[in-house]
C-alpha cells in the first residue's frame, strides 16, 4: 500500500507546473521610496523602489498634491511651476501597506526649458538683425556720424564686407549712366 502511495505521489508531482513547485516566497513589504527622473523640463517620471524583489505582486497609488490619484507602477506627469508633493502607497498580497513622499520644487529658469531656449533663439536673431540695420544705416550717413561712433561701429565690421557693398551701391547711384537710364526709362 505505501508504494501505490508513493507512486500517485509521484505522479501528482510531476503533472503539477514547474511554477507552482518553484514559487519561492515573496518577503512582506517593509519600506518603499519613491524615485524620480526628469525627462523635460517640467515632466517627471516616477517609480517606487521598495524590498520586494522587482515589486511582485505590489500596488501602487500615486497622489500629487493632494488632488490627482493614479494607480500605476510608473507614473509620468507634467507639472505647472510652483512647489508640488508627490505621495505613493504601495500594497503587497499580504495586506502590508507603505508610503512615501518627495517634494518638488518646479521653477521657470531651467536648462530644460524649451521656452527659454526659443526666447534666447530668438532674441540672438533680433540683436543680429539690429545690428546689421544699424550698420547699413550707419554706412549710408558715415559723414554724419561722430568720430568715436565711427570707430565703434568699424570695430563691429572688421572685414569690411557690408561696408564695400554699401560703397559700391552708392557709386552705382551716383555714377551718370545710372542716372541717363533712369531719366531715359522715366520719360
Amino acid at each position: 500500500m505505501k508504494t501505490v502511495a508513493k507512486i500517485i505521489l509521484a505522479a501528482v508531482l510531476i503533472m503539477l507546473p514547474a511554477s507552482v513547485m518553484a514559487e519561492e516566497p515573496v518577503p512582506p513589504l517593509t519600506e518603499v521610496n519613491i524615485k524620480y527622473e526628469q525627462l523635460n523640463w517640467q515632466t517627471y517620471e516616477f517609480f517606487a523602489l521598495s524590498n520586494v524583489p522587482q515589486n511582485a505582486g505590489l500596488s501602487f497609488e500615486w497622489t500629487i498634491d493632494k488632488k490627482e490619484t493614479f494607480t500605476a507602477e510608473r507614473l509620468r506627469f507634467f507639472f505647472p511651476r510652483g512647489e508640488h508633493f508627490i505621495n505613493v502607497k504601495a500594497a503587497d498580497r499580504y495586506g502590508n501597506t507603505q508610503y512615501d513622499e518627495v517634494k518638488l520644487t518646479i521653477g521657470f529658469w531651467s536648462l530644460k526649458n524649451n521656452k527659454l531656449w526659443w526666447a534666447i533663439y530668438l532674441l540672438a536673431i533680433l540683436l543680429i538683425l539690429y545690428y546689421w540695420v544699424v550698420k547699413i544705416v550707419y554706412l549710408f550717413n558715415r559723414r554724419k556720424v561722430s568720430r568715436q561712433a565711427r570707430y565703434f561701429l568699424d570695430l563691429l565690421d572688421e572685414h569690411g564686407w557690408v561696408e564695400r557693398v554699401v560703397a559700391e551701391h552708392v557709386k552705382m547711384a551716383a555714377s551718370p549712366k545710372s542716372k541717363g537710364k533712369s531719366q531715359k526709362s522715366s520719360a
